[in-house]
Order: C-alpha cells, then sequence, then structure tokens
C-alpha cells in the first residue's frame, strides 16, 4: 500500500511540474509576442516619419485658392489655417489642422 501512495504522490509531483512548466512557457511566450508587437509598431512610427519627411509642401496660399478640390469650402481652409505659424504645410500637416478646427466647439 505505501508503494501506491508513494507512487501516486510522484505522478502528482510530476503532474505539478509539468503543469509549472507549462505555465511558465505560456508566460514566456506571452512576453515575446509582447515585445514582437512593440517593436512593429515602433517599426511602423520609424517608417510612417521617414515618409512624411518626402512629402512636398505647398504655401498657405496654395491651400486656400484648391481648398474646393481638397474637399473643403475656403472659408473653412482659411479658418484653420489663420493662426498657423508656419509658411509652408504638408498635405498631412493641412489635413491635421483642418480636422482640429472642424473638431472644435464653438462657444
Amino acid at each position: 500500500m505505501d508503494d501506491v501512495e508513494a507512487n501516486v504522490s510522484e505522478v502528482i509531483d510530476e503532474s505539478n511540474n509539468i503543469n509549472s512548466e507549462s505555465y511558465d512557457a505560456t508566460a514566456n511566450n506571452e512576453q515575446n509576442q509582447s515585445k514582437k508587437e512593440s517593436d512593429n509598431k515602433e517599426e511602423t512610427i520609424v517608417a510612417s516619419q521617414t515618409i512624411v519627411t518626402d512629402e512636398p509642401t505647398h504655401s498657405i496660399q496654395e491651400f486656400i485658392d484648391n481648398s474646393e478640390a481638397l474637399g473643403y469650402k475656403k472659408e473653412v481652409v482659411a479658418g484653420a489655417l489663420f493662426s498657423c505659424k508656419k509658411s509652408e504645410l504638408t498635405k498631412t500637416e493641412f489635413e491635421a489642422m483642418v480636422k482640429e478646427f472642424l473638431g472644435k466647439k464653438v462657444e
């Protein structure tokens, strides 16, 4: 009877060790996955910044003159760019400023 109890306790110990190792492997896998995701985000950010610098710039007056072609009324573009400190913008910067302007609440 003692042999059976000893064998049962050995099996239970082995089972606990396997479960513990499985848990550790899962935790390590999740950490590696999280690290890979953060690395991918960093690569995406760097890539998007590189693309933006290659974008041509246009004067504020060009954006106002061509506002209809860009899908906005002249009044909206003039309002969005009214307090702009730069004399030239990229299209991405322009669109961000217009969206911010249109998103403001009127008080």
